[in-house]
């Protein structure tokens, strides 16, 4: 009698085990903020630092304030900001989605005549963020992110 009512106890203990929150990040993590500014002066509101990590397939992104702040977030809480070897781009906002739905001015466009092609280009959207910062590769932004607080600041015209 005993055993039949320890299975279903035992099947219970079983099932929750496996029911643990988010486990934490395995590497040593890192705290990553700055200022990017160009001639002294904040770069486009709601920009972006990319930092990229090769070796872990990671790209972690922080968005510019008014003052030209920003912090990384991580995309994941399960990998967080590892400490590594990251390159670094600058790039401009993600314009905003051109709205489609029938009742908008910009659908009656495209259905009359095709796509709708008011869409800012990326270099009219920050012209304070040169081209070369843009692409990691051609940036030559490249940084050791150490466990820890860590602050990386950009001025564009000095580098």
């Amino acid at each position: 009698m005993r055993l039949v009512y320890s299975l279903p106890l035992l099947g219970m203990l079983i099932v929750a085990s496996g029911c643990g929150g988010p486990t934490a990040p395995v590497d040593p993590q890192a705290q990553v903020s700055g200022t990017v500014t160009n001639d002294g002066k904040p770069v486009t509101l709601d920009s972006r630092v990319v930092f990229y990590n090769k070796e872990k397939g990671l790209s972690l992104v922080g968005t510019l304030d008014s003052l030209g702040k920003y912090s990384l977030v991580p995309a994941d809480a399960k990998v967080g900001i590892p400490a590594g070897r990251y390159e670094v781009a600058i790039t401009p906002p993600v314009p905003a989605a051109v709205e489609t739905s029938q009742n908008s001015p910009d659908y009656a466009k495209m259905m009359q005549s095709g796509p709708v092609d008011n869409q800012p280009q990326a270099s009219n959207l920050a012209p304070d963020i040169p081209e070369k910062f843009r692409d990691p590769a051609t940036s030559k932004l490249v940084f050791e992110v150490k466990a820890g607080p860590n602050t990386y600041d950009f001025d564009l015209s000095k580098l």
